[in-house]
């Protein structure tokens, strides 16, 4: 069985290259899904601090400068 050598290298070459294709999957989704996280983290400190502007502005901070 001289064959079974070249067939076992051809396996082991598709298997390093299905790893190499999911670990790279992976990295992206891992990516994508940080942006996603700082995005929503971002958005949420934006809506903070509108709040507490409109807070600010609606106890009669202006009042205090007369």
């Amino acid at each position: 069985m001289q064959h079974s050598g070249p067939i076992d290298q051809v396996k082991a070459d598709i298997l390093s290259i299905f790893k190499g294709i999911s670990e790279s999957e992976k990295s992206t989704r891992e990516k994508y899904l940080a942006k996603r996280q700082l995005k929503a983290r971002r958005t949420i400190e934006e809506l903070q601090e509108q709040k507490r502007l409109r807070e600010e502005v609606s106890d009669g901070w202006d009042l205090e400068l007369h």
